[in-house]
């Protein structure tokens, strides 16, 4: 087997692989991975195939195609939640207070300013922990053998049963039952002593 080029390896590499910046897109990601690379490859076939490519994007994170679809997912309806909310929102504050959310301004001097830096501060703190939650989840599932994972994101995320995973994947129920209640085991138990 002849070692193909740089540019082979570049064209190849983006038709098998989607790369997300974790930084770009999770603007508080704190993980020291900066790359993600969504693909039906295991990390040695990705090695193995286009060392020179995947030496630019390590360390990273290695998700399968359909952990990538539920984030395109997400992102789509964030998107769409987004838009629909600018469109329909009472920008001159006919509605009941949403004066004060484009007009700071207005907002009464009668509030305690004690009481609002507080409830500023646990906003903050609730923030802080939701993305320290999110980031320790992604690590437990880093963790995880990659077929356990994926069927506990199918599980989870899609809301797809053992029995439905099962046909997809062509292979007896009880097998697939089995892993789902491994991978959640092992989930339970990175996840705790992280």
């Amino acid at each position: 087997m002849t070692k193909l080029t740089l540019t082979e390896q570049e064209e190849l590499f983006a038709k098998d692989c989607k790369l997300i910046n974790l930084r770009y897109e999770y603007t508080n990601y704190t993980g020291k991975e900066k790359w993600a690379v969504v693909t039906e490859l295991t990390e040695k076939e990705l090695r193995k195939k286009y060392p020179d490519i995947i030496k630019r994007y390590t360390p990273f994170v290695l998700l399968s195609m359909a952990q990538g679809e539920v984030i395109n997912e997400a992102d789509r309806n964030d998107d769409k939640y987004e838009k629909r909310a600018k469109r329909t929102l009472d920008v001159y504050g006919y509605e009941d207070d949403i004066s004060e959310q484009f007009h700071r301004e207005l907002i009464t001097p009668f509030a305690d300013p004690f009481e609002q830096a507080e409830e500023e501060r646990l906003e903050i703190e609730r923030e802080q922990f939701r993305r320290m939650e999110i980031a320790k989840v992604r690590k437990v599932l880093a963790m995880m053998k990659p077929i356990q994972k994926e069927r506990l994101c199918k599980v989870v995320l899609l809301g797809l049963s053992s029995r439905k995973i099962a046909q997809e994947e062509g292979i007896n129920y009880n097998a697939v039952d089995k892993s789902i209640k491994a991978a959640k085991k092992n989930f339970k138990k990175y996840y705790e002593n992280l």
